[in-house]
């Protein structure tokens, strides 16, 4: 994206990501929106449940931190139960840790 790190104080994406074909190009949508987040900020991911481990998974590893997900229940089924959605929330560090004598 052509924004700056650390642009945004808060994130939310709504039924899009997983419109992404693969988990690599998946993953590089999460790098993003942690990189412009700013330290302290929030993302809130509304997506398919079947994705949604994924990006749990995905943003731990981003290095997130207060990582949720919950159903969002019978309103927000497309087609179905197997069509669920849910929320998926995290929040990126205030500042970076770092390991080691300083």
């Amino acid at each position: 994206m052509p924004l700056e790190d650390a642009s945004f104080d808060l994130l939310l994406s709504s039924m899009a990501i997983h419109n992404i074909p693969t988990s690599s190009g998946r993953a590089s949508a999460l790098a993003e929106a942690v990189r412009v987040l700013g330290p302290g900020g929030r993302l809130a991911i509304v997506d398919i449940h079947v994705v949604a481990d994924e990006y749990v998974v995905l943003l731990g590893q981003l290095g997130m931190r207060a990582i949720g997900r919950r159903g969002l229940g019978p309103r927000f089924w497309y087609s179905g139960p197997w069509g669920a959605a849910d929320l998926v929330t995290a929040r990126k560090p205030d500042r970076v840790r770092r390991h080691g004598p300083a």
